[in-house]
């Protein structure tokens, strides 16, 4: 019986500060992911410069960082490895303050800074992730390792809600609506200070984010965690690598990885771009003028799409008033808010159906479907593109743990540096994303653009049904 328990006796605590964690780098994925429209309103600049905020944080953050934070980890504990990456997810998010005071500078040099802290605080998640996702693995019997992460992973999409909710309140609520062209013609001292208060919010959000890191790095470190760990033996990376590299089951799961992290964040990357054009919601908001109340623009987004006149209401009756819209990236953030609830309710509903249900034909199932998604979001117009849109957030909901755990599987003491080309997979976020910024950039349609995702997850469904079966059926 113990061999079949997801979290071993002795351990409840150690395993819910580790879910913990899960929550916690979920935060600054989704609140970045919200960057590019803020950034693009803020600095009127093009979707393929946007779209470098993903580079560094999932090619240089996470892609340059996962192998020496696994390095480290194995030399040390998976817990110094957790403290290591939350240090630098404290020091990137604290690093906004002064990228903000470089604005008094060069708007310019100021989104360099900008990207350099987001550096340091997803090079941080990279370490983070690398440690934790194998930690809890390791905590407890293999048998059960895939269901025990997909547990944990169940508390991510929240962590991914808080995020966006965030974003939508402190941050894109205080964007001001004037275009880039309208921006242009404003004199320089002027612009100059509609930025400055735009920027702060970014930065006091991210502020106060890096504050509660330091303090769960203090929990972490006063807790009595399970010391695993290789103390001892020599650090072979070479050797490790050559055998990694032999096994087709975790070079495939890398390659998968790559792809479902590139397709994750590619769609959510431009979530709020799409809602906006296939919804006109500029145009929704300048048709009532530049004096038109709060209310005034809440009934007139209202009356734009049903769903989200629902999830207003909703608001309304629990007094959630802050989440309700007053600018056209806030109307737009509401799709992707409600597209991680989905994802929410997928993982959780996914997570039950896998003790009935081969986790590979839910993989493949899935992968299928979202192709379907994105082909709708591509050539669906207004309100069914953007339903599709969301459907392609439901679809996802238990890839990344599911793909983690089977391409980990039977690697023994490989897991350490296994885990972190699984973490290092997710540089395909940075290649996707640009791409996709491209061929919206090209085409003048973020609609197109969803071609690429839809490729991505047609590598997934092929990974499932030629590689992921193949391992399950043999496993049983």
């Amino acid at each position: 019986m113990e061999s079949n328990r997801i979290i071993p006796k002795g351990i409840l605590f150690p395993f819910i500060l580790l879910t913990t964690l899960f929550f916690a780098w979920a935060v600054p994925n989704n609140l970045t992911d919200t960057m590019l429209a803020a950034f693009k309103r803020i600095m009127s600049i093009s979707d393929s410069k946007t779209a470098w905020i993903q580079v560094v944080c999932y090619l240089l953050g996470y892609g340059c960082c996962a192998i020496p934070g696994a390095l480290f980890i194995k030399k040390y504990t998976y817990k110094s490895g957790v403290m290591l990456g939350l240090g630098l997810y404290a020091l990137g998010a604290l690093l906004f303050y002064p990228a903000m005071l470089c604005s008094g500078i060069n708007v310019e040099f100021s989104f360099f800074m900008y990207l350099l802290a987001i550096f340091v605080l997803f090079a941080g998640l990279s370490v983070l992730e690398t440690s934790t996702n194998s930690y809890v693995l390791a905590i407890g019997p293999e048998s059960t390792a895939t269901r025990r992460l997909n547990l944990s992973q169940a508390f991510n999409p929240f962590g991914a809600i808080t995020g966006v909710v965030i974003s939508q309140i402190f941050i894109l609520s205080q964007l001001n609506m004037m275009t880039a062209s309208e921006r242009s013609q404003l004199p320089a001292s002027e612009l100059a200070a509609i930025q400055g208060q735009e920027l702060s919010a970014v930065t006091m959000a991210y502020v106060v984010l890096g504050l509660v890191m330091l303090v769960l790095l203090a929990a972490i470190w006063i807790t009595k965690m399970p010391n695993l760990s290789e103390k001892g033996e020599k650090v072979e990376f070479g050797a490790t690598f050559r055998r990694l590299m032999k096994n087709k089951n975790y070079v495939w799961g890398v390659v998968a990885q790559f792809f479902y992290v590139g397709a994750q964040i590619a769609v959510w990357s431009f979530v709020i771009r799409y809602a906006m054009q296939q919804l006109d919601f500029d145009g929704v908001l300048a048709s009532l003028g530049n004096t038109a109340s709060a209310d005034a623009v809440v009934d007139a987004l209202r009356n734009v799409e049903p769903v989200s006149a629902a999830f207003y209401n909703g608001c309304e009756w629990l007094g959630l008033n802050d989440l309700l819209p007053r600018t056209a990236e806030q109307a737009a953030a509401t799709y992707y808010i409600m597209s991680l609830i989905l994802f929410v309710a997928m993982r959780f509903l996914c997570t039950g159906m896998m003790k009935y249900v081969k986790a590979y034909k839910l993989l493949i199932g899935l992968a299928i479907l979202a192709v379907l998604c994105c082909v709708g979001a591509m050539f669906g117009k207004g309100s069914f593109g953007v339903y599709c849109l969301m459907g392609i957030s439901g679809c996802m909901s238990l890839m990344f743990p599911t793909i983690y755990g089977f391409g980990l599987t039977g690697l023994g003491e490989d897991t350490k540096i296994g885990g972190s080309g699984m973490v290092m997979a997710i540089a395909g976020a940075a290649l996707l994303t640009q791409i996709q910024g491209i061929v919206s950039d090209q085409t003048g349609s973020i609609m197109a653009a969803y071609i690429v995702p839809a490729v991505a997850f047609a590598v997934i469904a092929y990974y499932g049904y030629f590689i992921a079966r193949k391992q399950e059926l043999a496993i049983k």
